[in-house]
């Protein structure tokens, strides 16, 4: 049944990812409009949400996003059972499934959050909506048994996919999933650049993420924990100060830019040949012709 799902659903994997690619890219651009002072309030899914309900037609476009993330959560749902890059079923391969799952529903609370502010549910205000709901939930986990070491748990395996950031961006993992094959020599190099780069500004958030709830724990404080908007006011905050702040922005912009590219180039099984990185040729002076790596 998910194979024949999954032959069917593939326009929902195109669509999903231009979705995705929108809302980093207009997070990414509302950070740097925040960092040079052009724009006032926050800098989170939430927040570009409320920007896009303000211009004409910024309904549609809102429900639109919506539909695309809904779509890329039912996609990724369908991948993680029907396993077309042949993970397999043991440890490692269940490990990287459940993965597949657990962003499913990650993007899955975005597209609910949109909806409830597309269809005028939430608060209105376009201010510390999301923030108030994190530190509500942490609040709430905090008074369980053993609450704080769920939610340093939580921080915790926030900071090991943020890692997991990096090593996919220094393997080249996400080649799994984009037809390499088939883009061009400059296509390539511009594929592993903003892909290295949108990683590692996804890493750098979830990482800062991810000690807020450490945080949180430490000090029993739910008000410790924050949002993307947070992450950003901690990075900014820091030695490297707007430079910082700036290059992390930037890096979102980058990652949705990958992610435009991933919906031309998306790759819905393994590939036969068994190669993540595709190679091509190169002229030389030496009549042998020598390989590179894209």
């Amino acid at each position: 049944m998910f194979h024949a799902l999954r032959r069917h659903a593939r326009p929902l994997a195109r669509i999903g990812c231009v979705s995705i690619g929108t809302v980093y890219v207009l997070v990414g651009v509302l950070a740097l409009l925040a960092l040079s002072g052009v724009l006032t309030g926050r800098a989170d899914e939430d927040r570009m949400m409320y920007v896009l309900m303000d211009v004409p037609g910024g309904r549609v476009l809102v429900w639109s996003l919506v539909a695309g993330l809904a779509g890329y959560v039912l996609w990724r749902l369908v991948e993680a059972f029907a396993d077309p890059y042949e993970f397999g079923s043991g440890l490692r391969g269940m490990t990287v499934r459940t993965g597949v799952a657990l962003t499913a529903l990650a993007y899955g609370a975005i597209a609910f959050s949109a909806a409830r502010i597309a269809s005028g549910r939430a608060d209105g205000s376009g201010g510390d909506e999301t923030e108030q709901r994190e530190e509500r939930l942490v609040a709430q986990v905090l008074e369980w048994p053993a609450g704080e070491w769920l939610v340093a748990a939580a921080g915790v395996a926030a900071i090991a996919v943020a890692v997991l950031q990096f090593a996919l961006a220094a393997s080249r993992a996400y080649t799994t999933e984009v037809r390499m094959a088939d883009a061009g020599r400059g296509m390539r190099r511009l594929i592993h650049t903003l892909a290295a780069y949108g990683y590692a500004a996804r890493g750098v958030i979830l990482a800062v993420l991810g000690w807020f709830l450490v945080r949180a724990a430490l000090t029993h404080d739910p008000e410790a924990a924050g949002d993307t908007d947070t992450a950003f006011d901690f990075i900014g905050g820091g030695v490297a100060g707007d430079t910082a702040f700036f290059f992390v922005a930037a890096g979102t912009i980058a990652y949705g830019a990958f992610m435009y590219l991933n919906a031309w180039f998306y790759r819905f099984e393994k590939d036969p040949s068994g190669r993540r990185h595709v190679r091509f040729r190169r002229r030389t002076a030496s009549p042998r012709l020598s390989r590179e790596g894209a």
